[in-house]
């Protein structure tokens, strides 16, 4: 497992500790699932969840 999938899963485990806290304070389902979405999308966007860059590895090794 390289550094980005290791730093990719602990800000995904965190995400889920606080989403956790979050829907046990209100008891919601819901709340649990919106703060979820909220922070990967928040953490995506700000560059602290790197996706894989697959697309990069097809070009470079592309035989013609």
């Amino acid at each position: 497992m390289g550094a980005r999938q290791r730093l990719n899963s602990i800000y995904v485990t965190g995400i889920l500790i606080i989403a956790v806290l979050c829907g046990t304070a209100t008891e919601s389902w819901a709340i649990f699932a919106l703060v979820t979405i909220a922070l990967a999308a928040i953490s995506v966007h700000s560059g602290n969840i790197r996706p894989s860059p697959r697309s990069h590895r097809r070009r470079r090794f592309r035989r013609r």
